[in-house]
């Protein structure tokens, strides 16, 4: 009986966010444009809560999530500036084609976090994510495949996994 209280306040939060970004988007508010937005934002919000549901996903382990958060903005202008040259180098005639990695989260890193995290950096984008078997230590890793811009590791890369790309 728990999970009731817990889905409502899933699909009120999501409508709320949902509301106030379509009312930004909108230059003068009627009552009617209010109306949409509200009838519109449930029903996305319910929809959200079932995508969330049916996927299972989890938040996953927080360790080092503070560390990450104060790495983040650091790799966002690194790559930026990595992702600044390729396009000059392209507009120059010289295309960077940028590769799929492999690289293994640290333990306790979160999955659904880390990659979005890294993923919202412009120099990576993960594309899958999967778990492996327990190792001698008997904790189970996850590995996730990304494509990189450059070759380059970021400081929020170093925070987030271990070892090198392989």
């Amino acid at each position: 009986m728990r999970k009731a209280p817990a889905a409502l306040g899933e699909v009120l939060a999501w409508w709320a966010v949902l509301v106030v970004v379509n009312v930004l988007f909108i230059s003068t508010v009627s009552p009617l444009e209010l109306v949409v937005v509200a009838g519109g934002s449930l029903i996305a919000a319910v929809a959200a809560r079932a995508v969330h549901t049916a996927s299972g996903a989890r938040l996953g382990g927080t360790r080092r999530w503070g560390a990450a958060a104060l790495a983040w903005p650091g790799a966002v202008l690194t790559d930026l500036s990595r992702l600044c040259r390729a396009t000059a180098h392209a507009l120059g005639g010289r295309s960077s084609q940028g590769s799929l990695k492999m690289m293994t989260l640290s333990p306790g890193t979160g999955a659904a976090w880390a990659c979005a995290l890294l993923s919202s950096t412009p120099g990576a984008y993960v594309v899958d994510v999967h778990a492996r078997e327990p190792r001698r230590t008997g904790r189970a890793s996850q590995t996730a495949v990304a494509h990189f811009l450059s070759d380059g590791r970021t400081s929020l890369e170093d925070v987030l996994t271990e070892g090198m790309r392989r």
